[in-house]
């Protein structure tokens, strides 16, 4: 870890300062959120301006940020694929026999490194379908699949690369959204550090490699982004989509309906019925309904009980899973020190969530955060006894207003600095372990 830590500090400050380059000179508004249900008021012409520069100076913020934190990891792994002994990955040939490790050479350090757990999954479902496992891909949403689909042929066939090409565009496409969304209410300056600390949260890394986190925040933000411009039509459908990439995708549809209902609020029943602007909310469940609808009728998917969401997953009652993990400490448990971290993330979740529903002031961004944090709090694995809650540091990754609220209180820039070195710090040491195989979330 020691020869690229003295580079991370570099690019991260050489990113920050050329941020604030471009925030300077954008219109900085006081107080913490107004509502969201209309446009800025002023004449459309100047409206249209503010956001043109807001759109041009989020792209240059998003594409530096993301430059950046690609070039770091992708230095970081592959020195921890060089350095690493060849009996560490004995434990993943003995469990996963399949796997085939990346060879010592360009592609293997740059873009094989990263072909690990989910991404095959991925992978496998984009080549061969659910069909190649019925009893476990099913727990994997259809839409990043299709998506590497149909960039497999345009880069000669190459599954992986795709995969990764997908998620680093979907990953700067959430940044510039994330810009945009929140620039208009709080101000460059905010805007600025949400995306910065959004892409150096320690599990962050995985919006850079094969997995569906980053589509899934750039369909989201981007939805949330087109409704309160009124631009139903293209909300729903990245609802819709947001809802095809992953189970949380659903609970969109509860800030866009108070969005919706915001905009029309005052205007009478008759404007529901004269302008149905709202049936494009719809595609967000249909979406969900129709994968349902394919998993269990189609491909027969096993399903235990109601409980089971597949992958192992099961659903219970808020705050159970924190329960296991508490009860799991001790001792005999070989993954104490990663049981603990799932713990921390937890309780840091929470304490985020909370600044965020007494804070922020925002209706929609707290119907989000609260209904993915309450969704995080009844999920567990029921197959990993050791550490229930394993999957907890990337479920917080996709509770992105946790990142304006983080934005918001770190005005100062030497608070805002320690946050996120700190934050990079532990980014550094979760994606070294991913990269050696070890399975941190």
């Amino acid at each position: 870890m020691l020869p690229f830590a003295p580079l991370s500090p570099i690019i991260l400050v050489m990113s920050v300062q050329s941020s604030e380059a471009i925030a300077r000179g954008t219109s900085r508004r006081a107080g913490w959120a107004r509502p969201w249900g209309a446009l800025q008021s002023g004449s459309p012409g100047a409206a249209v301006a503010s956001e043109s520069v807001a759109s041009r100076d989020g792209l240059k913020l998003a594409f530096a940020v993301w430059l950046a934190v690609r070039i770091v990891l992708s230095l970081w792994g592959a020195f921890i694929m060089a350095v690493a002994p060849a009996d560490s990955h004995a434990h993943i040939l003995r469990d996963y026999p399949d796997v085939v490790l990346p060879n010592h050479d360009l592609y293997g350090y740059s873009v094989g490194v990263w072909n690990i757990y989910d991404t095959r999954h991925y992978i496998t479902i984009a080549e061969q379908g659910y069909e190649a496992d019925p009893a476990w891909l099913p727990a994997y949403f259809p839409a990043y699949p299709i998506l590497i689909k149909l960039a497999t042929p345009l880069l000669l066939g190459d599954s992986l690369l795709a995969a990764m090409l997908i998620a680093n565009v979907c990953a700067l496409i959430f940044f510039w959204y994330l810009y945009r969304l929140v620039e208009p209410e709080f101000g460059a300056d905010v805007a600025r550090r949400a995306v910065i600390l959004s892409a150096i949260f320690p599990a962050s890394f995985y919006l850079f490699m094969g997995y569906t986190e980053a589509p899934l925040l750039a369909f989201m933000v981007a939805s949330l982004y087109h409704a309160r411009r009124h631009q139903w039509w293209l909300a729903g459908i990245l609802a819709g989509a947001a809802a095809l990439t992953k189970q949380p995708g659903i609970f969109l549809l509860l800030p866009l309906a108070f969005i919706y209902w915001q905009q029309q609020r005052g205007q009478g029943l008759w404007s529901y019925i004269k302008r149905p602007q709202w049936a494009w909310l719809l595609l967000c469940p249909l979406a969900a309904l129709a994968y349902t609808l394919y998993r269990y009728l189609y491909i027969s998917a096993p399903i235990a009980d109601v409980a089971d969401v597949g992958g192992s997953q099961r659903m219970t009652f808020p705050g159970l899973p924190l329960l296991y993990a508490l009860q799991a400490i001790g001792p005999d448990n070989p993954l104490l020190p990663y049981n603990l971290m799932d713990i921390g993330f937890t309780l840091l979740m929470i304490a985020l969530v909370a600044g965020v529903t007494l804070k922020m002031r925002s209706t929609t961004l707290t119907l989000y955060a609260l209904v993915i944090c309450l969704t995080n709090l009844c999920i567990y694995m029921w197959t990993y006894e050791y550490r229930p809650e394993v999957n907890m540091p990337r479920r917080m990754l996709i509770i992105f207003p946790v990142f304006i609220f983080l934005a918001l209180v770190t005005p100062n820039k030497r608070v805002f600095r320690i946050v996120a070195y700190t934050s990079f710090a532990l980014f550094l040491c979760l994606s070294g372990l991913w990269a050696n195989w070890i399975f941190v979330s």
